[in-house]
């Protein structure tokens, strides 16, 4: 078997594709990222082995991604994380923004996951796809119909494809995002009607009362990857600090807080 193998990751010019390009990297991989737009500097600073500039919902783009990888080793590995985050309202909808949606999250998602499995199949690899998903797959907020739309669509996928290539090892799965601190959800709170309310809303709606860092998103995904996850497929697995168990973040137990804040002076 190989040493080295190869992993396409989509959007790592910066934000969470960018921390996972980056984590691969140092655990191995040799990272090829797709990314929209030139100058991010992922492949001067290391992040990413090389990169395909293109727009994810244009399949060719993943299909080049594909080659380039394998010329540089065996590909393994594939993490569909390009996506775009839009309210669309369907009493006053703008189908532009709707069909903007869907392509990049819905068709760059099936693209991706057709390059890769055309690429295991030639291979004869049994390879992994993480797909970047969110928690807006398995619960609502309002105003996101497109946007939830692609995510429900996005965990379907992942069990489609466990099912369908499970036989010759081949394993999928969507790991399901809650609130991240990253330069795109800073600009979406920083563009809201009201910031302050919309932040502590985002970190009020976990039970663990903040984001999730890239670095932890990065470190999931590389698990999903990686031969420590080799008999799971098909789920979709939330990593939002138990926001989609709770029925809603109530005050802190008094006891609990107590011990909290007793802690925090004594360390």
């Amino acid at each position: 078997m190989p040493d080295t193998y190869s992993v396409v990751v989509t959007g790592t010019g910066k934000g969470i594709g960018r921390a996972i390009a980056e984590h691969l990297t140092a655990q191995g991989w040799i990272v090829i990222g797709i990314e929209r737009s030139s100058g991010s500097g992922s492949r001067e600073a290391g992040a990413c082995h090389d990169i395909i500039l293109g727009d994810t919902s244009d399949r060719e783009v993943h299909q080049r991604a594909g080659r380039l990888a394998q010329e540089a080793a065996p590909l393994k590995g594939w993490v569909n994380n390009a996506g775009i985050t839009k309210r669309t309202p369907l009493h006053r909808v703008d189908e532009s923004v709707v069909r903007e949606i869907v392509n990049i999250n819905g068709f760059g998602y099936l693209w991706g996951s057709a390059a890769a499995l055309d690429a295991f199949l030639d291979q004869e690899i049994a390879g992994a796809i993480v797909n970047i998903g969110s928690i807006h797959g398995r619960v609502s907020f309002p105003d996101f119909a497109a946007y939830e739309f692609t995510k429900g669509g996005i965990d379907a996928l992942s069990r489609s494809i466990a099912v369908s290539y499970g036989a010759v090892g081949i394993r999928a799965n969507t790991l399901a995002l809650g609130a991240v601190s990253t330069p795109h959800l800073e600009s979406f709170i920083r563009n809201a009607p009201d910031p302050q309310k919309l932040e502590a809303s985002l970190t009020g709606g976990s039970p663990m009362r903040r984001f999730a860092s890239s670095e932890e998103a990065a470190k999931a995904t590389a698990f999903l990857l990686s031969d420590d996850s080799s008999y799971l497929s098909g789920e979709s697995i939330a990593l939002d600090g138990g926001w989609t168990a709770s029925s809603g973040v109530g005050e802190l137990d008094e006891r609990i807080r107590e011990r909290l804040y007793r802690g925090k002076e004594n360390s």
